[in-house]
């Protein structure tokens, strides 16, 4: 076996530009995912959380405390993750 580079997928000593153009669509797109999903779980935690309480406690106020906590919580969580570099 040769050492060189062949350009096959599985070589990873010299990627070819289209590996490395799919590689970096295919990060984007993982992170865009992340960051949707790491919205609408805040949004569910958070606002099932305050729907919980506003039900417990007869405050229907807490219920949008609750989803307003949830997506800045998100935003925050999606800033620090992806937006200070």
């Amino acid at each position: 076996m040769s050492s060189g580079a062949t350009g096959s997928p599985s070589d990873p000593v010299d990627p070819s530009g289209e590996q490395a153009d799919s590689r970096a669509a295919r990060r984007e797109s993982d992170d865009a995912w992340a960051a949707t999903s790491l919205l609408i779980s805040g949004v569910a935690v958070w606002g099932g959380a305050g729907y919980l309480l506003a039900r417990w406690l007869d405050a229907p106020l807490l219920t949008m405390v609750g989803l307003l906590v949830g997506t800045a919580t998100a935003l925050y969580g999606i800033w620090f993750r992806y937006g200070r570099s």
